[in-house]
């Protein structure tokens, strides 16, 4: 018998886990507190679209957070220099791809391994957003800008329509071009791509420019949100993104990208987080919640790909 796919279990957990925490607290299934969760849970999601991308090309971005801070200082640095929020936004998006750029430099072009490029670039990009404003938040923007973050539309906050924009960006780009046919493959045998005539560090390129796009829309999000671009906002960004990518069912390994996955593991996140926050548990716990997932997540991945081998 074939086993169920791996989203009906996320969002059989969500279902299971918004009981039980309803029992804990009557307000979790109140429709304010609904789009609350899916509020929180946007900024999240949209960096993990990005990253589900890059690790199904069997690569990582551990930089996310620090793009996120640096995309942030450029936000406030324009805002507050008077510029309106379209030129904001699209430089803000320019700078994310640059920097996702930079990575794709540095994996591709010069080789270095995924996982200590981007280490290193996260620390680079931490340093200097802390370097330029001497760890001092930046804030007070206009109403304007405020809103992407704050408004709402049709009783939807801004930020839940951002993020449904993103993934289903994402789900067009894995089902229907070329580049997500790519994507698998440069995960599976890049090799094998290679021979076949296709340029494999055009594409993968693109893929880790994609997720600095994506960390500089969440930054965007977060920045109108808190009314302030923090230095350390990006703090755990990239460890919250790349729990959800696994759990959302795409391989830690390459070969396979499920953003519809992670979407659902997206919101599995947020009603643990808010689940936890209403029933009085301490904030630190989710750090160590997140971690034990991303733990059990990456268990589980190997343990199939162990069983699939075997069975080849």
């Amino acid at each position: 018998m074939n086993r169920l796919p791996q989203p009906f279990w996320i969002g059989l957990s969500v279902v299971a886990l918004s009981i039980f925490f309803s029992r804990l607290s009557p307000r979790f299934l109140s429709g304010e507190n609904i789009v609350n969760i899916m509020d929180q849970s946007s900024i999240n999601i949209v960096v993990a679209v990005g990253m589900t991308l890059v690790i199904a090309s069997a690569g990582i971005d551990l930089s996310a957070g620090g793009n996120v801070a640096v995309s942030g200082i450029v936000i406030a640095s324009m805002v507050k220099a008077g510029f309106g929020v379209l030129p904001t936004v699209v430089v803000a998006l320019l700078t994310g791809a640059v920097l996702g750029l930079l990575n794709a430099l540095l994996v591709v072009k010069l080789k270095i391994n995924p996982f200590m490029a981007t280490l290193a670039m996260m620390s680079v990009l931490g340093g200097g957003a802390l370097i330029v404003t001497q760890g001092i938040p930046i804030y007070g923007f206009s109403p304007d800008f405020s809103w992407i973050g704050r408004g709402k539309v049709a009783g939807f906050p801004v930020s839940v329509l951002v993020c449904a924009v993103v993934v289903s960006a994402g789900v067009f780009l894995t089902r229907f071009t070329r580049l997500g046919i790519y994507v698998a493959a440069l995960g599976g045998n890049e090799e094998a791509l290679r021979r076949n005539g296709v340029s494999s560090h055009l594409y993968k390129s693109a893929l880790y420019v994609l997720c600095g796009a994506c960390a500089a829309i969440a930054s965007v999000i977060l920045t109108s949100k808190l009314n302030s671009a923090e230095p350390l906002a990006g703090a755990m960004v990239e460890m919250n993104a790349i729990a959800t990518v696994v759990l959302g069912g795409t391989k830690i390994r390459g070969g396979f990208a499920r953003i519809e996955g992670t979407l659902l593991a997206g919101i599995l996140m947020g009603v643990i987080r808010n689940g936890l926050v209403l029933a009085g548990i301490s904030s630190y716990y989710q750090q160590f919640v997140t971690g034990f997932i991303i733990l059990a997540a990456i268990i589980v991945s190997e343990r199939s790909k162990e069983e699939k081998g075997r069975k080849q």
